[in-house]
């Protein structure tokens, strides 16, 4: 689905007049559902930047980042609520595993075989980044149950151990007969970061709690956090490098679950 259309419905829906008023965002959290909600967001990881620090007309060699998915999960507590308001925070876990592919011609790097169609999805890292989020929703009503949602927040990102500093690739030389570097790439990695979070969603209210639905978008602010160098190290000892950065961002469906009041009690009886 085209996210500008998407957007543009929801913003219409926002417009449009509402038939009842009944269920603001003060009255869902204060009389029918608990605080807590839990979260799960599957999710594309982007952001990134690659710059040859060399004039090759060709583009080889050279390299390009791929948008692995992104696995999320955490809850939500809704501490606050004033009219049509929500004020929550809470914890995100995502998945940070950045992959790139290499692109370089045999003509490039000559070792008896072809390898173009073997070089690719190399990993960065692979760690987990807990957000720790603030977040507020405006509830916009447009029947008895159904809620047109609009949310803005911040979070402060925090990166577990796992990123690589160095990475070697090597290959097998058939004309030499032995394994040859081909390639290197540095990194000095930022392990807390903040990042600003934008959603537009619909939120329905069932006799098991609140169902809501976001489309959203995860901007990274401050620092990156991964940038270094990487090389080439080509025939005749040349040497071809350039630089890169990866950011933190994000865009996915946000799939939020608020159960009612007692679930816990109902659930045991």
């Amino acid at each position: 689905m085209n996210c500008n259309r998407t957007i543009l419905l929801l913003l219409f829906i926002l417009c449009f007049p509402s038939t009842s008023l009944s269920q603001t965002a003060e009255k869902l959290f204060g009389e029918g559902c608990t605080k807590f909600s839990f979260v799960l967001q599957p999710a594309i990881h982007q952001g990134y930047s690659v710059g040859n620090v060399y004039d090759n007309s060709t583009n080889s060699p050279s390299i390009s980042f791929n948008n692995p998915f992104s696995i999320q999960f955490g809850f939500f507590y809704n501490f606050y609520q004033i009219n049509d308001f929500n004020f929550k925070a809470g914890l995100i876990a995502k998945t940070f595993n950045p992959t790139f592919n290499i692109h370089i011609s045999e003509e490039d790097w000559n070792v008896g075989y072809n390898y173009s169609n073997e070089l690719g999805h190399f990993q960065m890292a692979s760690q987990f980044v807990f957000s720790q989020t603030f977040k507020t929703e405006y509830f916009h009503n447009i029947s008895e149950n159904l809620n047109f949602v609009l949310g803005l927040g911040t979070s402060l990102d925090l990166r577990t151990s796992g990123g690589n500093d160095k990475l070697v690739v090597s290959v097998f030389d058939y004309n030499q007969q032995k394994e040859r570097t081909l390639f290197i790439a540095e990194s000095d990695e930022q392990q807390i970061t903040g990042s600003l979070d934008f959603s537009v969603g619909l939120n329905y209210l069932t006799n098991r709690g609140l169902f809501q639905m976001d489309v959203f978008f995860n901007s990274q602010l401050l620092n990156y956090p991964k940038q270094g160098v990487y090389q080439f190290d080509l025939d005749n000892n040349e040497t071809k490098t350039g630089v890169y950065t990866i950011k933190g961002n994000y865009a996915g469906i946000s799939l939020i679950f608020t159960p009612t009041k007692g679930w816990l009690k109902k659930k045991s009886t």
